[in-house]
């Protein structure tokens, strides 16, 4: 009798790769385990599958456990990929063999398997003892005799991700802690925190500052004795020293870093740093580093771009840090520099104020006594001379008391002293010294001071410089209205009030308004004078009185000053009070103040003169023309036009650049004379308005400054003046800058008139053509658009706010894809790149979002330019939505449709299942036993038609159980051939082409089948007259444009099975709606309308695509794109397979029930028992549990997905914890999460309700020998 025939290498290691080659190679008789030909199958068999699998493996065999692994290992063995096939698994493993040997023989003494998920190994792979992580399983191997000989390794290495998420988490705290750090010794404290976080990295770290003082910012790993930390000046020199040419990072051995560095601890490993890599702390804009960065690297990884750029990236947050905490301390100084600048600015004012006092003294004096003298010693002109003198000397004292007031109050050393007074009385005669003024302006002054319950403890001096102020400051900026001046008493406060109807303060001015100097920009009051303290002033009186002052303001309305002070005198310095005076008089400490508002009213006797119908500007043959004045002083306004008008100019003198300007544009003045600072439109503004209008810009323009020096003239120049005179200036020179800038003006406005007379016919032609493409620009309602191919906007016609709403100048220089709607951007980019490769577009439409946020459908047309594109968009929204409407209502007419066919089938189906039952309940009432097959045959077959509709229906949802595994479809649809040609009939020719060497799918090989019969029995009705039906197969890689064309699908690779008839064929509407739900165009009860449906649900419940080209006449193709599956092939029975043979019986195994629904739990129990097998039964999760949680022996777990208290999978879960091994069965007829790819675990599969007995009886046999 002839032997077995010899097993052959090619046998035992088929393919494999390169370790197959390896293990063909290899002496096997020189090894333990002895010739291949005397190997037991199983080990063959575990050596063929470990050298099929795509996923890393390695196996160990025999006493001496010989090592064997796959291709997908080798990167885990590196070098020692040459001899450590056939060799002990002890001596390829000896660096690690502690860890694993103990795991490896708990295997083979127990059989049980072992899990680790990223165990830390040492391995010595790469020529150095390397740190990796692990995440593997150690399973057993039994000989033919069922003995556990060997055990089988699966494993992912997880270094990449192990040490990757590390060191992003180090790089994360280190960012988090460097945003709250505002020193540099914060700095160093969160780089020291995570150095010490994170020291498997960067066991030995130190961090140094290289500025003008050495200094350790950081270390880790490495003790403060050390000398690289405790001589951090001479350490940190080394470390530079270290450094290229460049300034770049270098990695040396830590023998060359210098004697300071010798000796490095260890740090948190076992071993000390071999290597370092010293960095420098460069930080942006700064030519030498802020400081310098010594890293002990791991001696267990090696220094690779990976971990040079992890340490080049913490070290650059280093640096950002400080670069942040320098930042903040030159802020802190330079708030302290401004501080001091401050209190030196103050000592500067009192010392000049000081200084001023005398001269003034001086000035005033005599001038006083000029003006006391009898009228007849001076002439009327001379009279007026010395008073303007007078007058402004007041005022100048005026500044200088006010800044040796608050320089004092400053310094501490103003010494008030505070007596009992009236001050309601006081208060009322220092506001009603305003009412001349009030009166004159126009203003109602309201002053309202009831007598007080007792006298107020105030120094009367201050208290008038409060209320003066105050109400000078109400007059200045209240230009109509009134002033209400209060006084009353409450709560043991005594409170001043001063209300005013005027101009308003903006909100973002009210936290500044009482700082010293501070004046509110733009702020229209009756003059632009002032000094910006007398606010500030007011504040500081009133706290030396223990008092406070406050503000309300809106802008437009008025505002409301508050002083309050305490009554009584316990909180006053008790040194510092006195007793009453009499007689305190108001009149000289007043006057000042009110004389100078009422100057502020202009000078009535010499009003801006009209100049009526004055003829247009003067001739200047002898150099005099019209001069328009602008200066809000009248002294000044009166000076400088009795000068000019003794000259023999036309002088119009205003009060401020707003009236400057009417007059200007009321008559064009020869030349402007304007002052910088003025209320409102100041001088700066006057000459931008000025230059801003075309007829008035070619008027020469002096400005009139007391900002002296030479950046103030260029500033007054840059910013377009003719001229610019600084005060005090004499009359000489004022009037030869006049008389000079009316000769220049002269010689421009002729050079103008002819360059203006040239240019008029040109310009008339352009202005024509202009208007033509402006009027079609303007006026179209479709958008228009003009951009570079990269997207920017350049142009834009008014239609993009009429149609879509946005603001034109909003859109200008931004992308006009930002408004695309996200799925349509490819596509838009796509045909973009078309414009730019010169291409028109005629046809394409997209969504643009609307500045509601809703969505407009535009259609374009667009033709490209050298770098712009232009295009027109029109607005198709409501026609395609009218499109929208009209498919709905289709499809409601479809749904009556399929409410109708559902309604018909299913009463159809009921009426043969109920009344076979009922005939077959006579049937038996009467002993009729012969017909009993025939009443039972029809009910199951009415049975069977009502769960395939109810299978439509839910694939038609996308909610069928899917059990996707690895699927040949070539296999699958060889072995419905036969089937499909039943089915088509003789009339219809069935072809197949079917790809070689084409790619498995994941998908469920049931629905598979069932949309190929559907699409067959489709295309069988779409030929009526016979045909041809192709099925064909192959491979195909969708890329993006594909992708992005559809929108549904994923770039990748594909299976395409396409179904082809020569039918009928479709037109494109129908076409457009096949895959809709409920659409269907066969007549009532003959179609639900699912079926195309139920396809495109199951193609997108398998991550895939489905796809309809039909003409009329010349037939359909439907295909269907599964995606590659990656794995093997499992070896499976097809779906036609799955019912054929009878039921096999079972050998008392014992089957767990879990059901909720008795009957079924019955019926399947019943069967069980019938079948031979030990049926156990239970009616919830939680009773299942306890059954499985119990020693009783269990072979097979069937359970409903939909159960009471735990689900199906969730009971699985927990039983598995028990048994490990457990075999699962789920049976369902609806569960959302049984729908779900990937709800199947290993050892897991489902079976869908309703289901034939002998499919429920083949699958127990099936899993249980599995």
């Amino acid at each position: 009798m002839p032997g077995n025939p010899p097993t052959s290498y090619e046998t035992v290691f088929p393919g494999g790769g390169e370790m197959g080659a390896r293990l063909r190679a290899r002496d096997w008789a020189a090894t333990a385990l002895g010739p291949v030909e005397g190997w037991p199958q199983s080990l063959t068999t575990a050596v063929r599958i470990m050298l099929g699998s795509r996923f890393a493996m390695w196996m160990a065999w025999g006493s001496e456990l010989t090592f064997f692994c796959n291709d997908a290992y080798k990167p885990t063995l590196g070098v020692k990929e040459a001899w450590a096939l056939g060799s002990r698994s002890d001596v390829v493993w000896a660096e690690i063999w502690p860890d694993i040997g103990p795991r490896i023989a708990q295997v083979l003494s127990t059989g049980r398997a072992t899990w680790d998920e990223a165990l830390l190994l040492f391995l010595e792979r790469r020529g150095f003892s390397e740190e990796t992580y692990h995440t593997f399983s150690y399973s057993p191997l039994a000989d033919d005799t069922g003995t556990v000989t060997g055990m089988l390794c699966v494993v992912s290495e997880e270094t990449e991700r192990v040490i990757g998420e590390r060191r992003l988490r180090s790089l994360r705290d280190l960012g988090a802690g460097m945003a709250a750090a505002r020193t540099v010794a914060e700095v160093g404290g969160v780089v020291a925190a995570c150095l010490g976080a994170g020291t498997r990295d960067l066991p030995v770290a130190l961090a140094y500052l290289t500025g003008d003082e050495p200094a350790l910012l950081a270390r880790a790993g490495i003790g403060p004795e050390h000398p690289a930390a405790g001589r951090a000046a001479e350490a940190a020199a080394q470390a530079l020293g270290l450094l290229g040419p460049d300034q770049g990072p270098v990695v040396v051995p830590v023998a060359e870093l210098g004697p300071l560095f010798a000796d490095l601890p260890a740090g948190s490993w076992n071993r000390a740093p071999t290597h370092a890599l010293v960095l420098p702390i460069a930080q942006q804009g700064q030519s030498r580093p802020a400081g310098v960065f010594v890293a002990g690297l791991s001696p267990f990884r090696p220094v690779d771009e990976e971990y040079r750029g992890f340490v080049a990236l913490f070290v650059g947050q280093i640096a950002t840090g400080l670069g942040n905490a320098n930042a903040y301390e030159a802020e802190r100084k330079r708030a302290e520099a401004f501080a001091e600048l401050d209190r030196q600015k103050t000592v500067f004012f009192s010392n000049v104020s000081h200084e001023f006092r005398t001269p003034l003294t001086l000035m005033l004096g005599p001038l006083t006594e000029v003006l006391d003298s009898s009228p007849a010693t001076i002439d009327p002109d001379t009279r007026r001379l010395v008073e303007l003198a007078h007058r402004n000397g007041l005022r100048l004292l005026k500044l200088v008391n006010a800044l040796l007031d608050f320089s004092r109050l400053e310094a501490g050393r103003t010494q008030a002293a505070f007596e009992p007074l009236d001050l309601a009385r006081f208060t009322a005669e220092l506001a009603s010294s305003f009412r001349s003024a009030t009166d004159k302006a126009g203003l109602v002054l309201d002053v309202e001071c009831p007598a007080l319950p007792e006298p107020v403890f105030v120094d009367p001096e201050m208290w008038e410089k409060i209320v003066l102020n105050l109400v000078s400051n109400a007059f200045k900026f209240t230009l109509e209205g009134r002033i209400a001046v209060r006084l009353d008493a409450e709560d043991g406060q005594v409170r001043l009030t001063v209300a005013d109807t005027g101009l308003g303060i903006p909100e973002a001015e009210l936290p500044r308004l009482f700082e010293r100097f501070h004046r509110v920009e733009g702020a229209q009051g009756r003059s632009f004078e002032g000094s910006g303290i007398g606010l500030a002033l007011v504040q500081e009186l009133a706290r030396l009185h223990g008092g406070t002052v406050g503000v309300e303001s809106t802008l437009g309305e008025g505002s409301t000053f508050t002083v309050s002070l305490p009554l009584g005198q316990a909180h006053l310095p008790q040194d510092r009070i006195r007793a009453a005076r009499d007689g305190i008089s108001t009149a000289t400490r007043s006057h000042v103040f009110v004389e100078e508002a009422t100057r502020w009213l202009g000078d009535e006797a010499a009003p801006p003169q009209d100049l009526g119908e004055a003829p247009g500007p003067a001739t200047l043959a002898g150099l005099t023309g019209r001069v328009l004045l602008a200066d809000d002083n009248t002294d000044m306004r009166a000076y400088v036009r009795r000068l000019l008008g003794d000259s023999g100019h036309d002088v119009e003198a205003v009060g401020d650049g707003t009236a400057a300007l009417a007059a200007a544009r009321r008559h064009a003045p020869d030349l402007v004379l304007t002052d910088v600072m003025m209320p409102g439109l100041d001088g700066f503004g006057l000459l931008a308005a000025l230059r801003a209008d075309p007829s008035l810009r070619a008027i020469p323009v002096i400005l009139l400054s007391a900002r002296a020096g030479e950046e103030a003239r260029i500033e007054g120049l840059a910013a377009g003046a003719d001229d610019y005179l600084i005060k005090p200036f004499s009359a000489r020179e004022l009037l030869a800058r006049v008389e000079t800038n009316l000769r220049l003006a002269r010689v421009r406005r002729e050079a103008a008139d002819a360059l203006r007379r040239v240019n008029e016919t040109l310009e008339a032609q352009v202005a024509e053509r202009t208007r033509e493409r402006d009027r079609m620009w303007r006026l179209s309602r479709d958008v228009m658009i003009i951009a570079r191919f990269d997207g920017t906007v350049t142009a834009l016609n008014p239609a993009w706010t009429t149609v879509l709403g946005w603001d034109i100048d909003a859109l200008i220089g931004g992308s006009f894809l930002d408004l695309v709607h996200p799925d349509d951007r490819a596509r838009t980019l796509a045909e973009t790149r078309r414009l730019e490769d010169g291409q028109a577009t005629l046809l394409f439409e997209n969504r643009y979002r609307h500045a509601d946020g809703s969505y407009r459908t535009l259609s374009w047309t667009a033709v490209p330019g050298e770098e712009h594109l232009h295009a027109v968009g029109r607005d198709v929204t409501a026609q395609r939505e009218l499109e929208e409407a009209f498919r709905q209502s289709q499809k409601m007419e479809a749904v009556g449709q399929l409410t109708g066919g559902i309604a018909h089938d299913f009463n159809n189906l009921l009426t043969g299942i109920v009344g076979s039952l009922d005939m077959l309940s006579t049937r038996l009432s009467q002993g009729r036993l012969d017909v009993a097959p025939r009443y039972i045959d029809a009910a199951l077959t009415s049975a069977h038609r009502a769960a395939a509709l109810t299978h439509r229906l839910l694939a038609f949802a996308r909610r069928q159980p899917l059990d996707p595994r690895p699927v040949d479809a070539n296999a699958l649809v060889a072995s419905l051939e036969d089937l499909v040609r039943r089915t088509l009939g003789e009339t219809v020719t069935l072809e197949t082409r079917l790809a070689d060497a084409l790619w498995p799918t994941l998908c469920d090989a049931n629905q598979l089948e069932s949309a190929i019969l559907n699409l067959a029995i489709n295309a069988r009705d779409a030929m009526p007259e016979g045909g041809r039906l192709t099925i064909e197969t192959r491979n195909v890689e969708l890329d993006a444009i594909f992708a992005a064309a559809h929108g549904d699908v994923a770039p990748g690779a594909y299976i395409r099975l396409a179904v082809t008839d020569t039918g009928i064929g479709m037109p494109p509407e129908v076409v457009r709606r096949a895959f809709d739900p409920f659409f269907t165009t066969k007549p009532l009860g003959q179609g639900t309308g699912l079926g195309l449906s139920m396809i495109y649900g199951f193609a997108r419940q398998s991550d895939g695509h489905a796809a309809i080209t039909s003409e009329v006449g010349r037939g359909t193709t439907v295909a269907l794109y599964l995606p590659r599956h990656a794995g093997p092939l499992a070896k499976a029975e097809t779906p036609a397979q799955a019912l054929d043979g009878p039921p096999v019986a079972g050998s008392g195994e014992t089957v767990l029930v879990v059901e909720d629904e008795p009957a079924v739990r019955a019926l399947i129990v019943d069967v069980l028992r019938d079948l031979g097998y030990r049926a156990l039964e239970a009616e919830d999760g939680p009773s299942g549990l306890a059954v499985l949680r119990s020693s009783a022996r269990i072979d097979l777990l069937v359970t409903d997905v939909g159960l009471p208290g735990l689900n199906g999978r969730q009971l699985a879960d927990a039983a598995r914890e028990h048994r490990p091994g457990l075999k699962v069965l789920f049976i369902t007829g609806y569960a959302e999460n049984a729908a779900m790819a990937g709800f199947l675990a290993p050892g897991m599969q489902m079976i869908t309700k309703p289901f034939p007995i002998e499919m429920l009886a083949r699958r127990i046999r099936a899993m249980i020998e599995g």
